[in-house]
């Protein structure tokens, strides 16, 4: 799990349920050459207005909860560790807006855009893993346990605080509050997209698409998020 998520797990479980405050995004732009961009956005901005009371209430009790982990959430050990990549550059971190982290970078081809992915996304097992492949013109991603984890993660701390109820409905709420974000846009345009059941997509263009689900999906197929782009000549 990265740095950022080990430091506001204990905090993030006792207030996702209310908020629904958690999304996480991919945005990708790829040239015919193979070298593109990526954004990573963690997107946390719903629990601003939450906040101020529940850190007082937190201090009232003498009990920061991991308050203060959250109001310092920072990707600082993903950006040096992305620095330190060949073929990944122009490293930046966004944090101007409250509560989201913006990272961004570029990459060289699809070997340094999978060695990023591993620092950025680890999962339990602690091996890399090969996230995206060419199969002729089709892009392939497949995924690690990350987002997996993240989610199952969340549920086992929330049910271990008693905080989720007899029949899991708190759980499944909590789960589908949260959401998982990709983007991809092209140079040359899309033929064909597929996608695992539960996830939604919109073509906004001929060479750009959007998609979108939640951990609930997540938490019943580690695999949802895995994902063919064909493309034309």
């Amino acid at each position: 799990m990265p740095s950022l998520f080990r430091k506001i797990l204990p905090a993030l479980v006792g207030v996702v349920l209310f908020s629904g405050c958690l999304t996480i995004e991919e945005h990708y732009t790829f040239k015919k050459d193979g070298s593109g961009t990526m954004e990573y956005v963690v997107d946390m901005s719903e629990l601003g207005e939450m906040m101020s009371t529940l850190g007082e209430m937190s201090e009232e009790s003498g009990d920061g909860g991991g308050m203060e982990d959250m109001g310092t959430m920072d990707m600082s050990e993903e950006v040096e560790a992305l620095k330190q990549i060949p073929g990944i550059k122009k490293v930046k971190l966004n944090s101007k807006q409250e509560w989201v982290q913006r990272l961004s970078f570029s990459f060289k081809d699809l070997d340094a855009l999978n060695a990023a992915l591993n620092a950025l996304m680890p999962d339990s097992t602690g091996t890399a893993y090969t996230f995206f492949t060419r199969e002729g013109n089709t892009l392939v991603r497949k995924n690690n346990g990350h987002a997996y984890e993240l989610g199952a993660g969340m549920a086992k701390d929330k049910d271990a605080d008693g905080v989720n109820d007899e029949d899991g409905m708190d759980l499944a709420a909590m789960l589908e509050s949260m959401k998982y974000r990709y983007s991809f846009t092209f140079a040359q345009d899309i033929a064909d997209i597929r996608v695992a059941d539960g996830v939604s997509k919109e073509n906004t263009s001929s060479r750009e698409v959007r998609m979108e689900t939640d951990f609930g999906v997540i938490g019943k197929d580690p695999k949802a998020l895995d994902l063919r782009i064909e493309l034309n000549n």
